[in-house]
């Protein structure tokens, strides 16, 4: 017991140099550590930024610096399109259980509105933007898997390629 708490007191010494190893296994009482206590005050309970003011340590940027790349923003709304079509088949399938008269109903609905051509134009392409991404972003992901525009320059080509093809598209299908 005596030898674990000199060794434990030695450990906890500020300075430890090589002769200190050595006294450990001897038994004279002078060579016993004394140690200091570290904090003398009372302890004050402050939250990691009030230290690091406190330590005038510079606060992180977070997300605030950080500048999304055009792969992250393109899987991003890979899958985000991929829930819209999701949500769009679960609505068109409990609307036609719902509606009594089906989907003629539902076109007779939106056509009763009055809504102007520039509106139903931009609806129209909003559903259908959706639906262009993933296809063409899908065809993307298909090269991706045969090997096919792995290197950065590729990747970054590929994707505003999908960007303008789905766009242009979307806004085709909505002038139809």
């Amino acid at each position: 017991m005596n030898m674990a708490l000199c060794y434990m007191r030695l450990l906890c010494r500020r300075s430890i140099n090589s002769c200190t190893f050595r006294n450990v296994y001897t038994s004279s009482s002078r060579n016993v550590a004394i140690s200091k206590p570290l904090f003398t005050g009372s302890t004050i309970c402050e939250t990691h930024d009030e230290k690091n003011m406190r330590l005038k340590r510079p606060m992180s940027p977070h997300l605030s610096i950080y500048q999304i790349q055009l792969t992250a923003f393109l899987s991003i709304t890979h899958r985000t399109t991929g829930m819209i079509l999701s949500s769009y088949a679960m609505l068109l399938g409990i609307g036609t259980l719902l509606i009594p008269g089906g989907i003629p109903c539902l076109i007779e609905i939106i056509t009763n509105l009055g809504l102007s051509a520039p509106v139903l134009f931009t609806g129209k392409t909003l559903l259908a933007l959706p639906a262009t991404y993933h296809v063409f972003n899908g065809f993307r992901h298909l090269a991706w898997d045969l090997g096919m525009f792995l290197s950065i320059k590729e990747v970054y080509c590929t994707g505003y390629a999908v960007i303008a093809l789905s766009t242009i598209s979307a806004i085709a299908l909505a002038a139809m």
